[in-house]
């Protein structure tokens, strides 16, 4: 019983901590417009996903079933995800108008779980490479769709009438699970 106290109280600490501490973990220096941050955001997907993919999906089917090593294969794309976020980075501090801003940029692409969701799903299901450059192009448009929507919502409702109660925190993860069940209408639209 006593486990299952200290489980909730320390998810609850952690729960308060990344809430109130969010705001302040910017990806970005110039962090005027959130609009054009999230924009930015969703350019270093579209940069990173589908070398990470063709990558990932090379290594697994060229090298770890061949040896039978398929055990290896998560900390193998952890490993490439690690090396391509610091080149996604130097490429957005030439190019972009936005200036990466040092540990809250590379911790919040490499702590992406859509990155390491893509590889692993790429490389279980997909046999072409066509159909995992494919893949991760959809992947990464779908992703920043979802970036910039969450993004213009977000600063729709922050200007709105809502209950103290349900004002940042609340209302966002509400927004997230409604903007969720939307989506899921989408499931199978294309058929396998």
């Amino acid at each position: 019983m006593s486990a299952v106290l200290l489980i909730l109280l320390s998810s609850m600490l952690i729960n308060i901590v990344a809430m109130n501490g969010a705001p302040r973990w910017r990806p970005f220096t110039a962090m005027n417009d959130e609009f054009a941050a999230a924009r930015t955001l969703a350019i270093a997907h579209l940069i990173a996903l589908p070398p990470l993919v063709l990558g990932s999906w090379l290594l697994f089917t060229r090298l770890l079933q061949p040896l039978s090593m398929t055990y290896l294969r998560t900390p193998a794309f952890v490993a490439l995800v690690l090396t391509i976020v610091p080149l996604v980075e130097t490429i957005l501090r030439r190019h972009g108008r936005l200036v990466p801003e040092r540990p809250g940029f590379v911790l919040l692409m490499i702590t992406n779980a859509s990155l390491l969701g893509a590889a692993l799903l790429a490389s279980n299901r997909l046999h072409a490479p066509i159909a995992v450059l494919g893949f991760s192009l959809a992947a990464a448009f779908a992703l920043g769709f979802l970036l910039l929507a969450f993004t213009a919502l977000r600063a729709r409702l922050r200007h709105a009438d809502v209950p103290a109660i349900f004002r940042d925190a609340p209302l966002s993860l509400l927004t997230a699970g409604i903007m969720a069940l939307a989506f899921m209408g989408f499931t199978g639209f294309i058929q396998e």
